[in-house]
C-alpha cells in the first residue's frame, strides 16, 4: 500500500496497520505526546502531518513517548540520530542506500519499543528515500508452513560489516532468536538481507541450511512480510511525523535517489514492562 490509498478511514494496510492523527494548533507537547503514544499503541503507526518540530522540540517529544533506550551504536543519540542520506563511502544505516526490512535493536541486544522519525527537509522522486513498515504479526499469522517452520526452529545468524555503526557486536557470525517476547506481544524479531551489488550494514544465513537453501529461504520469507496487505510506503513530506511500534512491525528503506535530499530525525524508547 502507498499514501495513494484513501486516509480518511485512518487505516495506511489493508490489515487494519496505522492511523493518522492531527495535532491541534497551539496543542502543548505533552498532551500530543500522550496522544501519540495511545495512537500507536493502537494501531502500529502513527501518521502527522505538517508538525513543526526543531532538535530540542523533536527531543522533548521523544522523552515524553518513553525511556530512552541505552545507546550502544557509534553514531548520535537514542533521542535523536540525523538520518542524513550521507554520501560518504562505508555509510549504511545512514547512507542512502536501502535497508532491508528489520527490527531495531535487532544486532545490539537491544529492546526498542518506539521509533520515532520526523522529516526535517525531503525532496525526492517517487518510490525513492520511502519508509516502509510491514504489519509483521498479520504477516506471521498467514506464514506458509515451511517458512513457519524456520521461524520455530529458533534463530538467524548475522554477520555485521558496518562496524562503524555497530561497533560493539561480535566479528564473526553470531546467532539471534527470531522471535521475541518483552511481555506486551510475541513479535518476530529479524533482519533480511540486502539485495545485490548494494552497500550492506550486515549479512544473515539460516542455520543448518547451505547457501543456496538458506538465500531461497530468506527471499521467500522476504516476500511474504512485502505482501500489498501487510505494508505501508511512506512517501515523505517535510514536516511528517512517524511513529511505529517496533514489536508489531518490521521497516525498512527504498534507496535514496541521487539527487534526493532526505533528512530524519530518529529516536528510540522503550515502554514500561506490561503487568
Amino acid at each position: 500500500m502507498n499514501e495513494k490509498k484513501d486516509m480518511g478511514d485512518n487505516m495506511l494496510t489493508t490489515s487494519g496497520l496505522g492511523v493518522v492523527l492531527d495535532r491541534a494548533p497551539g496543542e502543548p507537547i505533552e498532551s500530543f505526546a500522550a496522544r501519540c503514544q495511545t495512537a500507536v499503541l493502537e494501531s502500529g503507526v502513527l501518521l502527522v502531518r505538517g508538525v513543526e518540530l526543531d532538535e530540542p522540540a523533536f527531543q522533548s517529544l521523544v522523552h515524553r513517548l518513553g525511556q530512552t533506550v541505552d545507546h550502544r551504536f557509534g553514531e548520535g543519540q537514542a533521542d535523536l540520530l540525523r538520518l542524513n542520506a550521507s554520501r560518504d563511502e562505508g555509510k549504511v544505516v545512514t547512507g542512502r542506500g536501502p535497508l532491508p526490512l528489520h527490527t531495531d535493536g535487532l544486532l545490539v541486544g537491544e529492546q526498542v519499543d518506539l521509533i520515532v522519525l520526523y522529516a526535517k527537509e525531503f525532496s525526492d522522486v517517487p518510490g525513492s528515500g520511502e519508509t516502509v513498515v510491514c504489519d509483521q504479526l498479520a504477516a506471521w499469522r498467514e506464514l506458509p508452513e515451511h517458512l513457519a517452520g524456520i521461524v520455530e526452529g529458533g534463530s538467524l545468524e548475522y554477520l555485521v560489516e558496518e562496524r562503524g555503526y555497530f561497533p560493539q557486536v561480535p566479528d564473526d557470525w553470531y546467532p539471534i532468536g527470531i522471535t521475541r517476547d518483552y511481555g506486551r506481544v510475541r513479535s518476530l524479531n529479524l533482519a533480511l538481507g540486502f539485495p545485490p551489488d548494494v552497500p550492506r550494514g550486515w549479512q544473515v544465513r539460516v542455520p543448518g541450511q547451505s547457501p543456496d537453501e538458506s538465500a531461497r529461504s530468506l527471499a521467500e520469507l522476504s516476500a511474504h512480510l512485502h505482501s500489498p496487505k501487510y505494508v505501508y510506503s511512506h512517501r515523505w513530506q517535510t514536516g511528517d511525523l512517524l511513529v511505529i511500534d517496533n514489536q508489531r512491525t518490521l521497516h525498512g528503506r527504498t534507496a535514496i535517489g541521487s539527487d534526493g535530499v532526505r533528512l530524519l530525525l530518529r529516536g528510540q524508547v522503550t515502554l514500561a514492562p506490561a503487568n
